[in-house]
């Protein structure tokens, strides 16, 4: 079904973005996009299902976030559907990725995809973040991370920053209440070991909700008690003050 939108998909990322798909990833996004409209008629991936949407709304605000990596290594925690995860993969091939979340059933998905789209050097990881984050195998040791639309920036940054590399960047896609959000997190940039660079705001079109992405650099250890025990960041944020709800 995707393949009727190819052209949507191509113009469209070139004009939002200025990046030309190959045919190869044109094939490979249309390809994700009918899996993904697929089995969410039995897993609930996305409430989104409107092809036009889901180019814009995940396929091309997960791409955005390619001109603002560098190093090879991403992590994506709390995927979810694969978002920024898989479209990052399609376009910059020479990535190695983890794709990390906390249902399996998710991840089963995930795995289908990377297995029908041919991609390698990308891999699933089922585990809390909380976890992820004090697993010696990955703390310190990604260039990026990222994680859309899993929780308000004081927790992700205690989700993410841990696993960053010294000199990392945490890509952080926001909304509307991005201002509000940075307020909230000085406190766990500081005690986290994080500094804002910069805040990079574009548009998916006429319409859309504003899109930010808050570009957060690692510039010194996390304490290694942090992240703290499962549940506990989004419980008992790191904030100076009780965070906003919603």
């Amino acid at each position: 079904m995707f393949r009727e939108f190819s052209s949507f998909l191509q113009e469209s990322t070139y004009k939002l973005i200025g990046y030309e798909l190959s045919d190869l990833q044109v094939s490979q996004l249309c390809q994700f996009g009918d899996l993904l409209l697929d089995w969410n008629k039995r897993l609930n991936l996305t409430r989104i299902t409107d092809p036009h949407e889901v180019i814009l709304k995940h396929f091309i605000d997960s791409m955005v976030l390619s001109k603002y990596i560098s190093g090879v290594s991403f992590a994506d925690i709390g995927t979810g559907a694969g978002f920024p995860g898989i479209p990052l993969k399609i376009i910059r091939p020479e990535l190695t990725i983890i794709l990390m979340d906390s249902l399996k059933k998710r991840l089963n998905f995930l795995d289908i995809v990377i297995k029908d789209l041919n991609l390698h050097e990308i891999n699933t990881v089922h585990a809390r973040a909380e976890n992820f984050g004090q697993d010696v195998q990955y703390r310190n040791y990604f260039d990026n991370v990222s994680s859309r639309a899993v929780a308000r920036l004081p927790v992700l940054l205690e989700y993410t920053l841990p696993v960053l590399k010294i000199n990392g960047l945490f890509l952080a896609p926001k909304g509307s209440q991005v201002d509000d959000e940075l307020a909230e997190s000085q406190k766990a940039l500081k005690l986290l070991g994080g500094v804002v660079e910069s805040v990079e705001h574009f548009s998916l079109g006429e319409g859309a909700e504003h899109r930010a992405v808050v570009l957060i650099r690692k510039v010194k250890e996390t304490p290694i008690q942090y992240p703290r025990q499962a549940g506990i960041p989004t419980k008992d944020p790191i904030c100076y003050f009780k965070m906003k709800k919603g």
